[in-house]
């Protein structure tokens, strides 16, 4: 099958109806009674004329088929379907695949305009793609890759890809013709396999791109093969398959954004930012020396979280001497504990101004020490079933 598009469609592509001399919407009996007619006129027996067998034969070929009901009601269903210089064989017929070459009911035609530029040269085509809507879903957001990256290179390419991008979007359920004999002449292709639920199936979709007459037909056909299917119509997503146009450049143009309004501050610009704001990160029952506790914010203090990842030894310190852990930030606070000597601790986050740092000990309770009183790495040995480290023994 090939796009239809700017064919030459007729009712009578064969010429049955004119070798008869009728119409297409002729009554049955004109048919007969033109038939008889020109049969004694024809005839070898009596018309000396060379060509008279060879007229006689195309006679009678013309009147065997819209003589029945049947084969008139194909004949009238594939000249709406196909055009006269690719009239098929009607009693030859073979269904459209999808992409995967598998015999489908929910099959569409697809027109997809694809420019490429390739600096010197450019080329401009479409390729028209029978599939299903998972395959057209693939076909679809290939094309708008490949227009989108590869369709500029080239002066006369640019506005050709710009028409392109254009025409895929707005037009990619407008070839309404290419559909209705897609399907039609599947609907016929089924029926003559003997397949009549898939013939049923295809026929009614096939409706959805009928005219009045067209709809006429296939009704006449639908009634013919007297069956019926609970299998539910195949539905097409056509907004998706605009929306998967559109990906590319709104991807490009949040790169762009992003790029222009994003980058990575710094451990001292983060510590500026947080002094500067007066953040909040970090909220802990506090208890005074007065008595009471609270967990307010403002009392607190800001505090620079940090991970606390049982397995990491980088945030592990050690006290250089006997050390207070505090229930906040400062030496107004409670103490919390006291620290042995080179007893290891986990570091959970610290004061914008550095002077203090929150650490975890092995019970888990987290409390503040200052900075000076610790050193980095590993002091005592960290005791089995502390929650300060997990991993392997160190």
């Amino acid at each position: 099958m090939s796009k239809t598009e700017n064919k030459t469609f007729s009712f009578d592509p064969l010429g049955y109806y004119a070798i008869l001399g009728v119409a297409y919407n002729a009554e049955e009996e004109e048919i007969k009674q033109n038939y008889r007619e020109k049969a004694k006129v024809l005839h070898p027996d009596r018309n000396p004329d060379e060509n008279a067998l060879e007229k006689f034969q195309k006679l009678s070929v013309a009147y065997d088929v819209l003589k029945d009901e049947t084969s008139r009601l194909i004949y009238d269903l594939m000249a709406q379907a196909h055009p006269k210089e690719s009239f098929p064989d009607i009693n030859a017929l073979k269904a459209y695949k999808n992409r995967s070459g598998e015999e489908d009911i929910s099959v569409r035609a697809l027109v997809l305009r694809q420019v490429t530029g390739k600096i010197v040269k450019f080329s401009d085509v479409e390729n028209y793609e029978i599939c299903n809507f998972k395959e057209a879903q693939t076909a679809v957001l290939l094309a708008s890759v490949s227009n989108w990256f590869l369709g500029w290179w080239h002066p006369k390419a640019f506005g050709k890809n710009v028409q392109a991008l254009i025409e895929n979007i707005k037009g990619i359920n407008a070839n309404r013709q290419d559909n209705f004999t897609l399907l039609t002449h599947n609907a016929v292709a089924y029926w003559e396999d003997s397949k009549k639920e898939q013939a049923l199936l295809s026929a009614l979709q096939a409706g959805s791109y009928a005219n009045a007459y067209q709809k006429g037909l296939l009704n006449k056909f639908i009634a013919m093969l007297n069956v019926r299917t609970s299998v539910k119509l195949p539905v097409w997503n056509w907004g998706r398959l605009k929306a998967l146009q559109l990906i590319v450049p709104a991807v490009l143009v949040l790169t762009v954004l992003l790029s222009l309004s994003t980058r990575v501050m710094t451990d001292s610009e983060l510590a500026k930012y947080f002094a500067k704001k007066n953040e909040i990160t970090y909220f802990q029952q506090v208890q005074f020396r007065t008595g009471g506790e609270t967990v307010d914010d403002m009392v607190v203090g800001r505090i620079i979280d940090l991970p606390a990842d049982p397995q990491d030894t980088r945030l592990l310190y050690h006290t250089k001497t006997e050390t207070k852990a505090m229930h906040g930030p400062s030496d107004d606070f409670d103490v919390m504990t006291t620290l042995k000597p080179r007893q290891t601790v986990r570091m959970t986050g610290y004061t914008p101004d550095n002077i203090w740092y929150r650490v975890q000990i092995d019970n888990g309770e987290m409390g503040f020490v200052r900075a000076e009183f610790l050193a980095k790495g590993v002091g005592a040995k960290i005791p089995d079933g502390s929650k300060i480290y997990t991993g392997p023994e160190l």
